[in-house]
């Protein structure tokens, strides 16, 4: 059930009863949850948490738990490159091997753009990588991605030639990240994006509050028809391509952010927001981080995010100065849908 006392419209508003009713449709007062939040012209129009964070403890699931937000968060890792790159620490073009020496002879063309695109040619963790990394630790780190990547010859097809989405690139990227700015991706992230926004209840992995923190929500997988606590997995301490814990209201701080100059010149962002472009000249719809997309004719952006048991949702209509963010602590049980969850919840509201 809902949490109304989050709920900003009024109860009988015909998005809040849809809302509602699609979130009520697979959560009770007895399982893992979701949080919602609608945005529109820099004003909360939503917000409501269901379900629990905390099965054992029957903790209610509010609008201030923290929720990991997976590959959601990867247009965070982009907009610290476009950081870096107005600083002049960095350019989109460089080669990696630049930044990383000890991948100089994966090429020219292996850039710091093709890792943002997901065109670097990378190949993504179940091939190969992830056995190699536990061969050097059993909890590996960003550190042991370049020992296990210098090893190779190069990337698993050429840079540019296709999109190829890999979360070893942009684990690559916070790499390029800290040795462009002499600071860890945590502190990086925390001193240049959550703390100059005030986003006082986020924070990157590694982080003992992960597992410590009593406003971090519990996420569930379903094992024998039961929901069970997701464990701690081994993959934690690799950073950049989903290791972001947020609520819903920091990321309304990021959302409105967006729309100004505070994190980077308006025309830096726009990079962002540019799709991939391919050496037989076509396109892919991604930007840096950030999924480019349709609905009825009209623009959108977007990105989903899946780990650890947590699932979330963004999408943002920059036009319209609308968005909707959607975090669940369970990943199973969701209604299917040919559309995405937040973009169900906003067609509430844009229809």
């Amino acid at each position: 059930m809902s949490d109304d006392d989050n709920n900003v419209l009024p109860a009988n508003d015909p998005a809040t009863r849809a809302v509602d009713e699609l979130f009520n449709s697979f959560i009770t007062d007895e399982t893992p949850g979701a949080i919602v939040i609608v945005l529109r012209d820099s004003e909360i129009q939503y917000e409501s948490a269901y379900g629990l964070a905390n099965l054992e403890e029957n903790v209610l699931l509010s609008a201030d738990h923290m929720m990991h937000i997976a590959s959601m968060g990867k247009q965070m890792t982009g907009l610290a490159v476009m950081m870096l790159s107005e600083d002049g620490l960095l350019k989109y073009d460089d080669p990696v091997g630049r930044h990383i020496p000890e991948l100089e002879h994966f090429g020219e063309d292996f850039t710091i753009r093709t890792l943002l695109n997901h065109t670097s040619g990378l190949a993504d963790y179940d091939d190969g990588i992830t056995d190699a990394l536990f061969e050097l630790s059993d909890e590996p780190t960003n550190d042991d991605l370049v020992t296990v990547l210098s090893q190779m010859d190069g990337p698993t097809n050429e840079p540019g030639t296709e999109f190829l989405y890999s979360n070893p690139g942009y684990d690559l990227l916070a790499v390029v990240i800290e040795r462009a700015s002499g600071m860890t991706y945590p502190e990086f992230m925390q001193s240049h994006i959550f703390d100059k926004l005030g986003m006082t209840h986020t924070f990157s992995l590694p982080n003992p509050q992960r597992r410590n923190g009593p406003m971090v929500a519990i996420s569930y997988t379903l094992e024998d028809e039961a929901p069970v606590a997701y464990p701690f997995d081994s993959l934690d301490n690799l950073v950049g391509s989903g290791s972001i814990y947020t609520t819903v209201g920091d990321m309304a701080l990021y959302d409105e952010a967006l729309y100004g100059d505070e994190l980077v010149a308006q025309s830096t962002l726009q990079d962002a927001f540019q799709p991939a472009q391919l050496k037989n000249g076509s396109s892919e719809p991604y930007g840096f981080g950030w999924e480019l997309e349709e609905w009825n004719g009209e623009s959108y952006i977007a990105h989903s995010g899946a780990w650890l048991g947590f699932q979330s949702d963004y999408v943002r209509f920059p036009e319209r100065h609308f968005s909707v963010i959607v975090m669940l602590n369970r990943d199973y049980d969701i209604p299917d849908s040919d559309e995405r969850i937040a973009l169900q919840v906003a067609e509430f509201y844009l229809k």
